[in-house]
């Protein structure tokens, strides 16, 4: 399963760069250089660490795989007829919702 544009209500905000004053001697005449410093917003830096799970997550979670193929083959897997209509309508619902 792919997690793909789920996050379109999220909004980070611009990056700001702030240039410092640096310790740092110049080779030429020991004059302190400039640095520059970048700073992310809290919403950026949640952004990036729920990308970063994301990421770490597998696409297919074999072992849950594994256990609904063997309930299939002993013929112990049931469908719940009721959750699976409200899945469907609740599925239905947002996307009519977000259109």
């Amino acid at each position: 399963m792919k997690l793909t544009n789920i996050f379109p209500s999220i909004k980070t905000e611009k990056v700001q760069v702030k240039k410092t004053e640096g310790s740092a001697p110049s080779k030429a005449d020991d004059t302190a250089l400039p640095t520059d410093r970048v700073v992310l917003s809290a919403g950026s830096l949640d952004v990036q660490k729920i990308r970063d799970i994301l990421e770490q997550t597998p696409e297919v979670r074999a072992d849950r795989v594994a256990a609904l193929k063997e309930e299939i083959a002993q013929g112990k897997y049931q469908v719940d007829p009721h959750r699976l209509a409200d899945k469907m309508m609740g599925s239905l619902l947002s996307e009519t919702l977000v259109e």
